[in-house]
């Protein structure tokens, strides 16, 4: 029988009736014999005393609880945004208990299932609905001896129900509802009631299901598409959970072995995206309980030594438990790039004090996440506003990544989109890992000359602010210390010197603007991310930079000088047809490049990058 049929026939098993009309027909041939002899005598009392029975004094399949043992429930783990303004932990840690102590405070269950029912009958399939689903599916096996069978079976009923409408959701528009109905509901029914032919017969189409979400929402290896890295948690602990599943349900794997794969990689890109605080990036910072309970769990399913090794060093150490010893070189890539995720993690190391940016760029937008020294800077949409002439440009393309570039240096990311008109924007992204700064830059790339207007906003975080110097242009992103230095390179160290532009704090983050007249132009920002060098004496410049004896407009190249203390930079992008030229008596023939000063002035380049 191909797939199609069989789903089509498991799809009229589970629809042709409640199944406390049909009792003595649904009952698998694993099904212990008093209970199937009792059901089909006619007496449904005594079949359901023999199944509560039953029920009471198996010892397999275990519960979820016994397979994933932790101080709250796992359906906590990773909670979707939205989850906990709706009270879902809360919910679900109530279900939870109903299921093994009759209630919380010793009342019986049955109320609150009714409840529970009348409001889910005909609601919207949303994440949170999806959890408390889920809790009442795990919660089954204990309620059967505390709810009356008509109400029990109205539950397996309507799950059942739900599992089958699931197929019908997208992987794609809602993938972690599909995964947690369609994959999740379907695998826990499977295993916790193989006695039952309407749940046992979900098994494989719960395993096809979660397959698919592993091979098609990752990008090959455990990445998570820009659309969806959001949902990189919740995604996390409802595989792990099913992994869990596949282990407790008689060695029947979960996925496929290809899916396994991906899950592996993904147990680490979890390392690498984890926040301090315990949520995953892009969140709202509400993912529920904060423990290390779903990555220890993961841990064990789908990681290996360097994991284990990258977790010691990232994840709070249990009491008493000794600091581990590491050879951090040892340890795979902390840096990484999808052009089929549209994402790309730059990162100065494993250690939790590193700092790191995270970059998402689908379609017509890039949103960027911010650390620095175990803190959130930053996270949100970079926004992008360009005029020529007074006219607002809007994106004609996508954006799509130019060139990736990781090493002992720097990780830089170069992005580009088209605008209207025939502009394009390159935006560069590079964090210097030995020297921790952060460049940002985007570069308005014309065809003519025009007088033209740049808008850039990078989120802040809640908490954190924009303090500006006085007399010069430089300030400092203040959380409850200082968290960055931020220096806007094209305006000029001095407010006096009537540069056009400004960065200034807006509603919407730290504003960029500049304004310039030519073909094209740059907007970087230099931002210092090492706390101690950031008090020392400052100073940058606007470079003259030289062809043929020369010097060149800025809508041609631009160079730029940056000293913190005994630190210097130097950053050079070409905004023309590239050409033989000079600056700070460095001869130039590259399209970018930044460097460092050695302490004998030598110009060390960090990242060069050749012209097409």
């Amino acid at each position: 029988m191909d797939a199609r049929s069989s789903r089509e026939t498991m799809l009229r098993d589970t629809s042709s009736g409640p199944l406390s009309s049909r009792l003595p027909t649904i009952w698998h041939k694993s099904a212990p014999g008093a209970v199937r002899k009792a059901f089909r005598s006619g007496k449904d009392s005594k079949g359901w005393s023999a199944w509560t029975k039953h029920l009471a004094k198996r010892d397999e399949p275990l519960p979820l609880a016994a397979l994933l043992p932790a101080e709250r429930s796992p359906l906590t783990w990773g909670l979707p945004e939205g989850a906990e303004d709706r009270g879902t932990a809360g919910r679900v840690e109530e279900i939870a208990a109903l299921g093994s102590k009759g209630g919380v405070d010793g009342s019986s269950p049955e109320p609150r299932a009714l409840g529970w029912l009348a409001d889910a009958s005909g609601g919207i399939a949303d994440a949170a609905y999806a959890l408390e689903a889920l809790a009442w599916g795990y919660a089954l096996p204990g309620l059967a001896g505390r709810l009356s069978p008509e109400v029990w079976w109205d539950l397996l009923d309507h799950l059942l129900g739900v599992v089958s409408d699931a197929q019908a959701i997208p992987l794609d528009d809602q993938p972690l509802v599909h995964q947690l109905l369609a994959g999740e509901l379907s695998l826990g029914l499977a295993h916790l009631f193989p006695e039952i032919e309407p749940c046992r017969k979900w098994a494989r189409p719960a395993r096809r299901a979660l397959s698919a979400g592993l091979v098609d929402l990752l990008d090959g290896e455990g990445l998570p598409h820009a659309r969806h890295l959001r949902l990189l948690g919740p995604l996390l602990a409802c595989w792990t959970r099913c992994r869990a599943l596949g282990d407790g349900s008689s060695g029947k794997e979960a996925w496929t072995e290809p899916a396994q794969t991906q899950y592996e990689w993904l147990v680490r890109h979890a390392l690498r995206l984890r926040r301090g605080d315990g949520t995953y990036v892009f969140g709202d910072g509400r993912g529920g309980p904060r423990s290390g309970d779903l990555l220890e769990a993961a841990l064990r399913f789908g990681g290996d030594r360097q994991d284990a090794e990258i977790a010691a060093l990232l994840l709070p150490r249990r009491k008493k438990a000794p600091a581990p010893r590491i050879d951090a070189r040892r340890l795979p890539e902390e840096a990484v790039h999808s052009e089929w995720a549209a994402v790309g993690v730059l990162r100065a190391g494993w250690s939790p004090a590193a700092p790191w940016l995270v970059a998402a760029y689908p379609e017509e937008s890039v949103h960027v996440e911010l650390h620095g020294r175990r803190e959130l800077v930053g996270s949100g949409r970079w926004g992008l506003e360009v005029r020529r002439d007074g006219e607002l440009l809007r994106p004609e393309s996508c954006w799509e990544s130019l060139l990736w570039v990781s090493d002992d240096d720097v990780d830089y990311l170069e992005l580009e989109i088209r605008l209207e008109g025939g502009l394009r924007v390159q935006r560069h992204l590079l964090l210097a890992r030995e020297d921790e700064f952060l460049l940002l830059a985007d570069a308005i790339l014309g065809d003519r000359p025009a007088r033209l207007e740049y808008r850039g906003c990078l989120p802040l975080a809640e908490g954190v602010s924009f303090h500006p110097a006085e007399e010069t242009r430089e300030g400092f992103l203040m959380g409850d210390r200082r968290l960055g230095l931020v220096l806007p390179l094209a305006l000029g160290e001095w407010r006096a010197d009537g540069t056009g532009g400004a960065l200034v704090e807006t509603e919407r983050g730290l504003e960029l603007a500049q304004q310039a007249q030519g073909r094209s132009m740059l907007a970087p920002v230099f931002i210092d991310l090492r706390p101690g060098r950031m008090t020392r004496r400052l100073t940058w410049r606007h470079l003259t930079v030289a062809e043929a004896l020369c010097a060149q407009p800025s809508d041609v190249a631009v160079g730029y000088r940056v000293r913190i203390g005994k630190h210097q930079w130097l950053s050079y992008r070409s905004l023309g047809p590239t050409g033989n030229r000079t600056l700070l008596g460095h001869n130039l023939t590259t399209e970018t490049l930044v460097a460092r000063f050695d302490r004998d002035g030598e110009v060390e380049p960090l990242v060069e990058v050749e012209p097409d």
